[in-house]
């Protein structure tokens, strides 16, 4: 049954605002999933801040007018998870689903404006979470840091060593001229 043209202008206002506010969208191929587990992928996707909406081809085109490569990514059955805050987690999510589903395909997608073919987004996928990237790079930042303060402790030590030997070598030669 064909949708109305208000319905079909408050769909696409709907896509263009999404695509607008989301950093980056990515484009999946949905036929052969039942509806379970497209419930299931919608869950695991919402508890990651990520949307995932089916679109009509032509809708989705007029909201992309400005994407790069757009055809590619409509093509066939379009599902597209607008991404939250996690790129990566959104990501591992839709690898993880194809696991389950062979027939669902991921087709690509557009992060920060560009586009990215389905192979960087598999790449993307295995990327460690956000904060293990961030404690990774606390550790960076932090060891020079860290060597640093064990080189000036070092030369304390040693300069308090030394500080001692001449101390007890004095007190010796003292006990030594008194007896």
């Amino acid at each position: 049954m064909p949708i109305s043209r208000a319905k079909k202008e408050a769909v696409l206002a709907d896509l263009r605002a999404a695509f607008a506010e989301a950093g980056g969208a990515l484009f999946t191929d949905f036929r052969g999933v039942d509806v379970a587990g497209m419930t299931r992928l919608r869950a695991r996707l919402r508890r990651e801040g990520a949307r995932y909406v089916v679109a009509k081809r032509t809708l989705a085109e007029l909201a992309l007018a400005e994407a790069p490569s757009r055809d590619e990514l409509l093509e066939g059955a379009t599902g597209i998870a607008f991404l939250g805050e996690e790129a990566v987690a959104v990501a591992k999510v839709l690898v993880d689903f194809k696991k389950e589903y062979e027939s669902f395909v991921i087709k690509g997608g557009l992060l920060g404006g560009e586009f990215f073919p389905p192979e960087k987004i598999g790449e993307l996928a295995n990327t460690p979470p956000r904060d293990v990237l961030l404690g990774m790079l606390l550790a960076t930042v932090k060891s020079p840091h860290t060597s640093f303060v064990g080189v000036l402790s070092g030369i304390i030590r040693k300069a308090v060593a030394t500080l001692a030997a001449i101390t007890e070598k004095e007190t010796e030669g003292e006990t030594a001229t008194r007896a």
